[in-house]
């Protein structure tokens, strides 16, 4: 017994003895000035959960910080392109180059920036708000999918995304709704950003116009309203003449305000809507039509590859080939409600269209099928590198984001 509690006093002893030391290792780790070493580490542990909060905030909104970095790049590089789009549209030009080299004369290169600021300052919250609304619409749809559980009829791709043909569906839908929703919002900003850049062209156009409301027999560089002489060489010459001679903007042109302002004096609030119904036919075809091509080309690359992921030359074809693809379908529709929204400031003695019907055959009686793609060459030669670098910019911030949060895209 006398062993049995000499052994525990051992064994107590030498508990006692690894705790001292234990005890001695933490102090010698800690030191003295461990008041010191706390106070330091304070702001340290306190800012870490920040940075990770906002982290994961970004991470939260990925697709609208993705979106906006997409955004800003492609409009800053891509608007003088838009602008000699609209132009080539509306307006004779002999060819695509003769309308940059007309327009930079005429108004230096700062005019293939007219009406910038808004598109620049809305595209953001516009093209964030598209992909936002196609985000959200996939995954409603994949949530309450009818088919998700059983057999699709007939061999119905359903919206679980698992083949390239569940994937166009996916796209394609949710596309046509985001485009639609896009389109009653920016309506009004399109028109004004129309009317800037048009308005050196329309004040020119007005100034032909004698008090009796007639043409002043002069050539007219306007596609809506031109004398079919003007179509030829001869027309074109003159056209050509006229347009070196362009008067300054007009007083209503000064800003995208006074635009604003303009129209609603003449057409009265709802004038700002003026074309809404081309624009939503042209914003959910074209959208559905865009998001379809750019994920069904990356998800067939992606499994040509057999990678379970997509670089930026995946991004880059994808984007290029749904950028051309797109609008290589809705271009005479973008024509019309150009058309149609560039003569919302026209004078009351101005030749205009009384529908976009009329206006579709008005062009092709003049002009043909062609007609109907005039300055789609502009368009081509944008489309390809400016939805691709879209769509690269879109990808590589989605993914760095994520990457940040340490989370999965």
């Amino acid at each position: 017994m006398t062993h049995h509690h000499e052994a525990a006093s051992g064994d107590r002893g030498a508990t006692h003895a690894e705790v001292r030391a234990v005890t001695a290792r933490t102090a010698m780790e800690i030191g003295p000035d461990s008041g010191q070493r706390s106070t330091r580490a304070g702001p340290q542990a306190s800012s870490a959960p920040g940075a990770q909060g906002w982290r994961m905030i970004v991470y939260e909104n990925r697709t609208l910080a993705s979106a906006i970095t997409a955004a800003v790049t492609g409009m800053l590089v891509g608007y003088p392109f838009d602008s000699l789009k609209t132009r080539m549209q509306t307006h004779y030009y002999p060819s695509l180059l003769a309308c940059a080299r007309r327009s930079i004369a005429e108004e230096g290169v700062r005019g293939l920036y007219r009406g910038l600021l808004p598109p620049l300052l809305t595209a953001s919250a516009a093209k964030s708000l598209s992909f936002s609304v196609f985000e959200q619409t996939k995954q409603w749809l994949r949530r309450h999918d009818p088919f998700a559980t059983r057999s699709a009829p007939l061999g119905v791709p359903d919206f679980q995304r698992k083949t390239v043909g569940s994937v166009a569906l996916s796209a394609g839908v949710s596309g046509s709704i985001s485009g639609a929703v896009i389109a009653l919002l920016c309506c009004p900003l399109e028109l004004i950003k129309v009317q800037m850049q048009l308005a050196n062209l329309l004040n020119k156009d007005n100034a032909r116009l004698v008090p009796g409301g007639a043409s002043t027999g002069g050539s007219v560089g306007v596609l809506v309203s031109p004398p079919a002489g003007n179509l030829q060489g001869g027309g074109a010459a003159a056209a050509t003449s006229q347009l070196r001679r362009a008067p300054a903007a007009p007083p209503w042109a000064a800003s995208n305000l006074s635009v604003c302002r303009e129209i609603i004096r003449r057409r009265g609030l709802f004038g700002l809507y003026y074309g809404v119904g081309l624009h939503v036919v042209r914003d959910s075809s074209g959208t559905a039509i865009y998001f379809t091509a750019y994920e069904t080309v990356k998800e067939t690359l992606r499994r040509l590859t057999g990678s379970d992921t997509t670089g930026p030359l995946t991004h880059m074809m994808a984007g290029g080939t749904c950028g051309v693809v797109s609008w290589l379908l809705i271009f005479p529709v973008d024509l019309i409600k150009s058309t149609m929204q560039s003569q919302v400031l026209k004078p009351s003695g101005a030749k205009g269209f009384a529908s976009s019907w009329q206006c579709v055959r008005d062009i092709y009686a003049r002009l043909g099928l062609g007609g109907l793609y005039r300055g789609m060459s502009v368009s081509l030669i944008r489309a390809f590198p400016i939805h691709g670098l879209n769509f690269v910019v879109y990808e590589w911030a989605r993914g760095h984001i994520c990457r940040l949060a340490g989370r999965p895209e």
